[in-house]
């Protein structure tokens, strides 16, 4: 198995996954920064971390959640390239969702998934 850690790859990696970075690391820490004045954090994993350990253990969660999509995108992007494809565009939805899910709750005090019912 190679190892691509070097700095050119992994700048490279920072670029390709620039919305993953944008929208489920940077959005989704921030709005759920400002949404907590306002709401409570439903998502159980989050919960946790947020009550034991604070705000910036949440960041340093999905830091390290990127290091390690680092390591494991070459084993994806081996398998197929199209799998690569599929996997950052679900992360990127996902962050997208959460980041307007929590921009819900700052605007107008309610989120998408209580609006839906879900909560």
């Amino acid at each position: 198995m190679e190892v691509y850690n070097t700095r050119g790859s992994f700048s490279s990696y920072l670029y390709e996954i620039r919305f993953i970075i944008l929208f489920y690391v940077i959005g989704d820490w921030i709005s759920t920064v400002c949404a907590l004045n306002q709401g409570t954090e439903y998502n159980p994993v989050p919960a946790m971390i947020l009550e034991n350990y604070g705000i910036y253990h949440l960041l340093l969660v999905k830091i390290g959640f990127i290091l390690l999509l680092f390591y494991a995108a070459p084993l994806i992007k081996k398998t197929s390239g199209e799998k690569w494809f599929l996997t950052k565009r679900i992360i990127e939805s996902v962050g997208v969702f959460v980041t307007a899910n929590n921009l819900m709750v700052v605007w107008y005090g309610n989120s998408l998934i209580q609006a839906i019912g879900l909560v």
